[in-house]
């Protein structure tokens, strides 16, 4: 081998021949370093087009892309149920024409081993194309509807999951008619018809609305907030400004808690609309919540507010502090856990009193919420013999579509969420507070990528308070002892009144209905409505003109009266008279208790402290 000498460099020579050594060294790991990456396939990614392709029938078209498979085989699986609504509502019974095909638009084969997960054999291939129409057809909470003036759905209806690939990142690109805009809670991008999500379960977690709304942006902490109202023109330009300053100074309020916002944007999804299923009302995504705004006079940005408030506080209590048995989701069944009543209950609690941070109710109001919440246990049968663990996890029995006999874990766990808030100040002499038990899972659970457990939402209680709640627990969670109200609520120079009213009695029980109706669940025998003729199964829709909804608040001053109840029985209108009766209820009430102690006052105003 003949052998090539290079002359040795010089004392001046050496850094430049060091630089150029140095160079063509790059250079040669650059050269390996690209060719193991062409050797090595792509980051698995599912790509997904949501087409508007039919008005009038009302369906999507949903393309899913799914790019550098390495693996025998594929499961896509769509969810059963929408978190934070617990029902199951098999999505998948919505989907028309499910195909397959390969990279060059062959037809493949499929398996469906799940009522909503198909199996493609993938051996030889890279790359599979899943498509479907969907029917959308009811806009409710957790349902996709499309109209001639919009098209709504959230991610869990229509974006089929690659199992075991939940944490690959994706895009969305939506195809519209020309002249709608687009409002969604995925990141945008700079085309403004496609978004993207890190992972599934964000995907999934963003509601996206179509088509022509009003539009009003606003900021918090230099971030993006948007209200979205539908249809358009059905909130005034004034009271959409109001709502967003009063939902702003509630963000701040939590914000200061948590330590800041933890998204990008936030986007207020609005519908002036009655809902279509029994899932009205308002629930919470990771970063945004949707609304049914009640009827006529009562959608005043003040009632608003309450919405938004809860809906707010959800974006740390169960969207990221979220019971174990939770994380992650299991979106292809009940997903039970006991800790509804923290997630749910806290977040009743947090919202009454964000709202009283921020400036928006006073402490009178607020301390109403905290009385109202006692009565809404105390008086309820079921208080006796359903624990707030058990009610949480019964929920998936009828969340909504009310059971025979039940009581709210959003109101035991209000009540709780007081008791506690109240115990732990009273403990640390004013240092701690529930707020801490919440940052303190936020921290060390969320941060750390896991759920918590009961016994783990003890243990925090214990450190912070050096005390042990095991038995607190045991008596007034997991089971169902009366809490000692006088003794925690005296520790704040409070005391718990009861009081005798009579109430307005119809003499029949009702559930929620499709609309802004009520349904006739029970008839009490005897009773106004059964004098009257009313049955199991009429509709309710008005009293006295006034949305069913919305009427009972005026019932208590008719004790006596006849009032016009309108149903709809077998497709027939009617209006029928009926004698509101009245029977008396308890209530209760917090009072401040004369001359308290200067260890009260430092306990109630650390409670009440904005």
């Amino acid at each position: 081998m003949k052998r090539t000498l290079y002359p040795r460099p010089g004392k001046h020579d050496y850094r430049a021949y060091r630089l150029l050594t140095l160079a063509c060294e790059a250079v040669v790991a650059i050269v390996m370093l690209a060719t193991l990456a062409s050797a090595q396939p792509g980051k698995f990614r599912v790509d997904y087009t949501v087409k508007v392709a039919s008005i009038d029938r009302h369906l999507f078209h949903v393309t899913a892309d799914v790019q550098n498979i390495n693996q025998p085989a594929v499961d896509l699986s769509l969810p059963t149920w929408t978190p934070g609504w617990y029902t199951i509502e098999n999505y998948a019974k919505n989907i028309l024409r499910f195909e397959v095909k390969d990279a060059k638009s062959n037809l493949l084969p499929h398996t469906m081993t799940r009522k909503q997960t198909w199996r493609i054999k993938t051996a030889g291939l890279s790359r599979i194309t899943a498509e479907f129409d969907y029917y959308a057809n009811v806009l409710a909470l957790n349902q996709a509807k499309i109209t001639p003036d919009f098209a709504f759905f959230t991610g869990t209806e229509i974006f089929l999951m690659p199992e075991g690939h939940r944490d690959s990142p994706s895009k969305v690109t939506l195809d519209i008619p020309k002249e709608w805009k687009i409002a969604s809670a995925l990141e945008a991008t700079s085309d403004p018809t496609v978004f993207t999500a890190p992972d599934y379960d964000t995907l999934v977690d963003s509601p996206t609305e179509m088509g022509k709304f009003d539009l009003t942006r606003f900021e918090v902490e230099g971030k993006p907030h948007y209200l979205v109202v539908t249809p358009a023109g059905a909130f005034s330009k004034e009271d959409s400004e109001k709502y967003c300053k009063m939902v702003a100074a509630v963000a701040q309020a939590d914000s200061a808690m948590f330590g800041g916002l933890p998204y990008s944007k936030y986007t207020y999804f609005y519908f002036f609309a009655p809902p279509e299923s029994n899932a009205g009302g308002a629930l919470e995504h990771l970063s945004s919540h949707v609304a049914f705004a009640p009827r006529g006079g009562f959608a005043t940005p003040e009632r608003l507010a309450g919405t938004g408030a809860h809906e707010f506080f959800h974006l740390w209590n169960v969207k990221r502090i979220r019971p174990v048995e939770m994380w992650p989701y299991d979106y292809s069944r009940e997903d039970e856990t006991p800790l509804l009543w923290v997630s749910e209950g806290f977040t009743n609690y947090y919202g009454n009193l964000s709202r009283y941070r921020a400036g928006l109710i006073g402490r009178a109001q607020f301390i109403s919420t905290v009385s109202s919440a006692i009565e809404g246990v105390e008086t309820n049968e079921a208080r006796a013999y359903i624990s707030p663990a058990e009610s949480s996890v019964s929920t998936w029995l009828g969340y909504d579509s009310p059971v025979q006999f039940s009581i709210s874990y959003y109101t035991q766990g209000q009540n709780l969420g007081a008791l506690l808030d109240l115990s732990i100040l009273h403990q640390t002499g004013g240092e701690h507070r529930l707020d801490d038990v919440m940052t303190t899972l936020y921290r060390d659970f969320y941060k750390r990528g896991k759920g918590f457990s009961t016994e783990d939402l003890i243990d925090v209680i214990n450190r912070l308070t050096r005390k042990d709640y095991h038995d607190f627990f045991r008596k007034y969670i997991e089971w169902v002892d009366v809490p000692p109200y006088d003794t925690i609520f005296g520790d704040a120079g409070y005391r718990l009144k009861k009081s005798s009213v009579e109430v307005a009695d119809l003499g029949m029980g009702l559930r929620p209905a499709a609309g802004r109706g009520l349904q006739v669940s029970r008839i009490e025998p005897g009773g106004a409505a059964e004098k009257a003729g009313l049955a199991v199964g009429d509709s309710v829709a008005d009293i006295d003109g006034t949305p069913v909804r919305e009427a009972f608040g005026m019932l208590n001053q008719k004790i006596g009266q006849t009032v016009s109840i309108s149903i709809n029985r077998n497709g027939a209108t009617k209006s029928i008279p009926v004698k509101v009766g009245g029977r008396p209820q308890t209530t209760y009430s917090l009072e401040e208790v004369p001359d308290p102690t200067p260890d009260q006052l430092k306990i109630r105003e650390a409670w009440l402290k904005k």
